[in-house]
């Protein structure tokens, strides 16, 4: 398998160059694209032309992880292309105007939800953040997870063991109060599971988390449009 960055930044990107929360993980005949944050579609199009990728899934329904689900339903349109969306079913005016477009097949998952997609194992937990989140691993050749948005929780940890690269909320700065982990809690996610290579993501656009990862094996400040193996 492999991940590829779209989009690390949040609540909104960097300027002149960066795109919010967004990332396509690969493998073989496999595609699936995790979030789609602004800026987010142009990328994805060099990955993919959305006509056989096996869904979008969507962690919560902040703008910052779902605002390029607008344009994209103009490229559906266009190619006569249905697409599933893997998302929490939520009662509110943002869900109705994001997925009631026919072109749309929407999944609602919970945490107990499972799935298998050509051979790869789809599993969910739930994150702690303002709105409800879900987290999702992917089981295939090598093994994946993607927290979404969320604050240090007690399912981190079986979301993120076994993992050989996983993309986790915590690049805020130390001292940081909100509904995301900071790069101490990165620190503490490296040493308190194994997952093999952690990518620390969602970025405010001022500030770069990487100094404060030092020289610690394993634990890495996201790379819009880097390529990691699974």
């Amino acid at each position: 398998m492999k991940l590829k960055i779209l989009g690390k930044y949040g609540p909104y990107g960097k300027a002149g160059e960066g795109a919010a929360s967004g990332y396509y993980v690969a493998d073989e005949n496999f595609g699936m694209i995790l979030d789609m944050g602004s800026g987010v579609l142009s990328r994805a199009l060099k990955e993919t032309d959305f006509t056989d990728i096996d869904g979008i899934f969507i962690s919560h329904l902040h703008y910052d992880h779902t605002s390029d689900l607008l344009p994209l339903r103009y490229l559906l349109e266009e190619t006569g292309t249905k697409i599933k969306i893997f998302t929490e079913k939520q009662s509110g005016p943002w869900y109705d105007i994001l997925f009631s477009h026919p072109l749309f097949e929407v999944i609602n998952i919970t945490e107990n939800s499972v799935f298998e997609i050509k051979g790869k194992k789809i599993s969910f937990y739930r994150m702690k953040h303002p709105i409800p989140d879900l987290g999702i691993k992917i089981e295939g050749n090598g093994v994946f997870a993607y927290t979404g948005d969320t604050v240090y929780n007690e399912n981190l940890k079986p979301l993120l063991d076994g993992c050989s690269v996983a993309v986790a909320d915590c690049s805020k700065p130390a001292g940081f109060v909100g509904g995301h982990m900071t790069v101490r809690e990165a620190v503490r996610l490296k040493e308190e599971t194994d997952v093999k290579l952690l990518i620390a993501s969602h970025a405010s656009p001022d500030y770069d988390p990487s100094e404060a990862f030092g020289n610690i094996d394993g634990l890495v400040s996201a790379e819009e449009g880097k390529v990691y193996a699974i």
